[in-house]
């Protein structure tokens, strides 16, 4: 019995708490589309509320409310530079603007953060960074 817990407890180690929005995700796709630049990158800290995002020009960051799958981001801000990329930038800030809802998707494929809007239209989709702490 002890032996099948140990091995439950280490199969679960790598899955996020899907009770609380949390991780640090890579951004595979905004509005359906590949993203460009596959540096991108969300992270969320549910004990300040902050999330931090990167669409390859600027480090961004914003407060975030989370209830029950529910979410409301504030405006991102951070230093704004001009980039070569920086309409990638614009498609991404933009897109979170849209965003009301998350889920957590894990299936064969991996650990996957969906990012919907009001019509639960998936805004943005990213993969868990493993191995990452928050």
């Amino acid at each position: 019995m002890a032996v099948l817990l140990i091995t439950n407890a280490c199969a679960f180690a790598d899955k996020p708490d899907t009770r609380f929005l949390s991780g640090n995700w890579e951004i595979r796709s905004l509005n359906g589309e590949p993203t460009p630049d596959t540096s991108s990158r969300i992270r969320f800290d549910p004990n300040t509320h902050q999330y931090f995002a990167y669409f390859g020009c600027n480090h961004l960051n914003g407060t975030y409310r989370d209830n029950r799958h529910t979410l409301r981001l504030s405006k991102p801000f951070g230093i704004t530079k001009l980039c070569a990329n920086i309409e990638d930038e614009r498609t991404g800030t933009g897109t979170l603007g849209f965003v009301k809802s998350w889920r957590i998707i894990n299936d064969t494929t991996g650990v996957r953060l969906q990012l919907l809007d009001k019509h639960r239209y998936v805004r943005l989709e990213a993969r868990l960074i493993k191995n990452t702490a928050n």
